[in-house]
């Protein structure tokens, strides 16, 4: 008798058959993967009744904010959504009145760092980011925050990025070398419960094909800050995000350019902070490169996190790098062109690494520049919910307003619809059916 492994979620299936074919027919289907939050059992549950009335409610799904509505949380869980003319109060309810303020899901950010910066993701939530990724942090690093006590928000962690040597980030990689050291990377992630695999830029295609394929056998997304691969290639490979607008500059040069690149990142991981700069500043993003790449990406439905804040700069003091604002300025006008097509664009801060940002806002920074880049409010209310739950695939619980979802909600004075930089103005926090103090 032979025994067959199969993982779905954090739970382990071991299957037993006489039949020779039963593991085909496993590996044929698609494993579904629930992640859970590694903090799950230490966040509160709601254990009362919640009517927010009279508010315009952004649901996560619809084209505009609807006004006058209400919505009942019973328990932690979204109980009733409607119009107030049609939802009744049960009288048990707290009432919160909405009035003058915007009720939405509460943010979820695809690509958060924490990098030890103490008590920041408790400030991160009381700003409304209700669910973060870590995309390349060992799980123990957050052993301090979850001691004490204070909120935070979901912790969906990949663990350590997939790199290998000489790596960029020591303290945070798990070096392989060959495919025996990728399947014992992943053996050691997936029993780590991680959400997903973060794969970093020294990583060469053909592993990068492995990690895909251990990990999609395990229902696991994979996502990538790439630099000197080719995005596309990587996309072939089996990868599901891609990280950073950079992670697209050896796709919009010629082959020689990407090349002299490479060769120099390889022999210095400390070539690319300089190197992507002067690439990008002479990509042409509306030449026949970007558009088969917009529309590979199109195509493909590959999920996109361009985290523009860490790249953004202003020609201010002692600042005078026309190729670091140039630069930035061709990021911009290629996100301005890929919010056009049907990309699948995600939102993430990169958590304290934002230059122009304050302390505990680079999210609403990250929406901001987003919004300048040219993506409409609306669309970037939904990445910041209901798309970033798709791609962390949460969005069977979390990501919009509806009946049976967890209720991790905010409240926003103003109307971020018309006003992205009222995304600022958080009045209250709902985690799990609990206002944050």
């Amino acid at each position: 008798m032979k025994k067959y492994i199969v993982i779905y979620g954090s739970i382990l299936f071991v299957l037993f058959s006489c039949k020779e074919n039963v593991l085909e027919q496993v590996s044929k289907q698609e494993i579904e993967f629930f992640p859970i939050e590694v903090n799950h059992e230490e966040i509160k549950i709601g254990d009362n009744i919640v009517a927010i009335v009279d508010v315009s409610l952004f649901d996560g799904i619809a084209d505009s904010t609807i006004h006058n509505s209400t919505v009942i949380v019973r328990n932690g869980i979204i109980d009733r959504v409607g119009l107030e003319t049609v939802v009744e109060i049960p009288e048990e309810a707290v009432v919160v009145n909405g009035q003058g303020l915007t009720l939405m899901p509460g943010l979820i950010d695809a690509h958060f760092h924490y990098d030890h910066v103490k008590h920041f993701p408790t400030k991160f939530v009381r700003n409304g980011v209700t669910s973060v990724r870590d995309p390349g942090q060992w799980i123990e690093a957050f052993d301090f925050e979850r001691q004490t006590g204070d909120p935070l928000p979901r912790l969906f962690l990949t663990g350590p990025h997939i790199d290998s040597p000489p790596p960029s980030w020591p303290k945070d990689s798990y070096m392989v070398r060959d495919e025996a050291e990728v399947k014992e990377a992943m053996d050691y992630l997936i029993r780590q419960n991680v959400s997903a695999i973060k794969i970093y830029h020294r990583l060469p295609l053909g592993l990068i094909k492995e990690v895909c394929d251990i990990a999609h056998a395990n229902g696991l997304p994979v996502t990538a800050h790439l630099e000197i691969t080719d995005a596309r290639q990587a996309i072939l490979a089996g990868l599901d995000g891609v990280e950073h607008v950079t992670s697209l500059g050896t796709a919009l040069v010629s082959k020689k350019r990407a090349e002299e690149f490479r060769q120099e990142m390889l022999a210095n991981n400390k070539a690319r902070l300089s190197g992507r700069l002067e690439m990008w500043r002479d990509i042409d993003v509306n030449g026949k490169k970007a558009d088969s790449l917009i529309n590979f990406l199109e195509v493909h439905q590959t999920f996109f996190t361009p985290t523009l804040g860490p790249y953004e700069y202003r020609i201010e003091g002692d600042k005078k790098d026309s190729t670091a604002l140039i630069a930035f300025q061709r990021m911009c006008e290629f996100i301005g062109r890929c919010v056009k097509a049907d990309i699948r664009i995600a939102v993430g801060s990169h958590g304290p690494w934002v230059p122009y940002a304050d302390r505990g806002w680079s999210y609403q920074h990250e929406m901001d520049l987003l919004a300048k880049s040219g993506m409409a409010n609306i669309d970037i209310m939904k990445a910041a919910t209901m798309v970033n739950a798709e791609f962390l695939k949460i969005d069977h619980r979390l990501g919009s307003i509806e009946k049976g979802k967890e209720a991790d909600l905010i409240l926003i004075k103003g109307d971020p619809e018309s006003n992205i930089r009222d995304m600022f103005n958080i009045e209250r926090v709902m985690l799990n059916g609990v206002w944050l103090d």
